[in-house]
């Protein structure tokens, strides 16, 4: 099942959300959005004037959100109940060890598009799995097996399937470069020389906010996401001073 990203059409896909949500006078809701697109998408509205925008997956843990755009305050910044989000149990054998990939081939095969299908959790014996209203029908109708493991698919959380679900968590760590740029900064994280790592820069081994930078002079700054291969991801928290001798001291989040 093929994932979308935010291609050349993608800003026009939101400005068109904006325009059709002022025309209508109502939200107008996306369908799930990557990471990548929800970064690309808030980065266009907020050079938007007069538009409110949520984003939200159904709970708080969920990467793969549905953006909400309206014409105005049309809601409490806290209010997510109006979210074409639904919320499904599916439960099997706890000998049985279907993965995150398994449940998504078989959601392929019931021909359910990856955009309708939010975050999937996967336990021991349950799992939970946040979708739009025609994935959680096509799941509930015709789900039997995943993989070749029999599921039962039941609407709604279950406390087992609730209790799969995990919050996102991080590891703080405080980096000591020579300077913000990239080469600097993933050098810290790798612990490549600054010759090795800008070369790993430059093969496409690292993300800037989802999308591959091989300007090893970038600078990053606060707020942006770390993508560095085979090492994991970052959200980069801000400077937390700097040494004697002028190295800078970086705060960054580790993503567990």
């Amino acid at each position: 099942m093929k994932d979308s990203s935010a291609g050349d059409n993608f800003p026009a896909r939101i400005e068109d959300m904006c325009a059709l949500a002022a025309k209508r006078g109502r939200p107008v809701y996306s369908q799930f959005l990557n990471d990548r697109e929800q970064f690309e998408a808030q980065r266009i509205l907020s050079r938007r004037s007069g538009i409110e925008s949520v984003l939200w997956g159904g709970n708080d843990a969920c990467a793969r959100r549905i953006l909400r755009v309206t014409d105005g305050e049309a809601f409490l910044p806290e209010d997510r109940s109006d979210f074409p989000i639904y919320a499904l149990s599916i439960s099997f054998r706890k000998a049985d060890k279907p993965g995150h990939r398994d449940f998504l081939g078989s959601f392929m095969g019931l021909g359910i598009k990856r955009e309708t299908v939010g975050d999937i959790f996967v336990g021991e014996g349950n799992a939970a799995v946040f979708c739009t209203k025609t994935a959680r029908d096509m799941i509930s109708d015709g789900l039997l097996t995943v993989g070749r493991v029999g599921v039962s698919v039941t609407d709604g959380l279950t406390d087992d399937a609730l209790a799969v679900i995990k919050p996102v968590s991080f590891e703080e760590i405080t980096l000591t470069v020579a300077s913000e740029r990239a080469d600097c900064v993933v050098s810290g994280i790798t612990g490549l020389s600054r010759e090795k790592t800008a070369a790993f820069i430059r093969s496409g081994g690292f993300l800037l906010n989802y999308g591959e930078c091989t300007d090893v002079s970038r600078n990053v700054t606060d707020g942006d996401i770390l993508t560095v291969r085979g090492h994991g991801k970052f959200a980069v928290s801000g400077e937390a001073g700097t040494t004697k001798k002028g190295r800078v001291k970086l705060s960054i989040k580790k993503y567990i």
